[in-house]
């Protein structure tokens, strides 16, 4: 979380890459399993006050978001709801995508690659990384999200680099701590280095 991953695939996307952020797969993935979460979570958050939905009758991603990382059990069972779906999604694109001949490759944004069943499709991971200080300003910046949060976001995905080491993929580790251009000058060098 704000180490940089969406700077990084705008910058792959300069280079003709075909980006998909898992953002907004995610939040398509929620809203077609909506009924699902709201049957598995809502006596949680009715214990602890906190309403799921929205006056629309849309999820509210925030409230759910604190909710699930306030607790690993729940996150997980969260995650088996949601993951196939998101799976369905990324895989679609990619079919969809593997019929254009101008791009040298795809590349999936996504924050935990390492849960999903997509990984063993990639070639390549790039784990992109900045230090915890600069990463809570960015978070505090970006989200506005209270300090509790946030650490337990951050919490929620420690490790994340041993996540996808012990499942042997291949992994370009790259330090965002510059500036943009140090970054792009970096990722260059780094993919030459691997032949892409």
């Amino acid at each position: 979380m704000c180490a940089g991953k969406n700077r990084v695939g705008e910058l792959l996307a300069t280079r003709g890459y075909i980006v998909l952020d898992t953002d907004p797969v995610a939040h398509q993935a929620l809203h077609a399993v909506k009924d699902a979460v709201l049957l598995a979570f809502t006596g949680e958050a009715v214990k602890l006050g906190v309403c799921l939905t929205n006056n629309d009758g849309s999820i509210n991603r925030r409230a759910l978001g604190a909710l699930l990382f306030s607790d690993p059990q729940l996150l997980s069972r969260h995650e088996g709801i949601i993951y196939p779906k998101i799976d369905e999604l990324i895989n679609e694109f990619i079919r969809e995508q593997a019929t254009k001949d101008s791009c040298p490759g795809i590349v999936i944004n996504a924050p935990l690659l390492h849960k999903s069943a997509v990984l063993s499709r990639c070639q390549l991971v790039i784990f992109v990384h900045a230090n915890l200080f600069l990463r809570i300003f960015r978070s505090r910046r970006r989200d506005k999200l209270p300090f509790i949060q946030i650490f337990r976001r951050f919490y929620a995905q420690r490790n994340l680099f041993s996540q996808y080491f012990s499942k042997g993929v291949d992994i370009l580790k790259v330090n965002n701590h510059g500036s943009i251009r140090a970054l792009q000058k970096k990722l260059d060098r780094l993919l030459s280095q691997r032949g892409y």
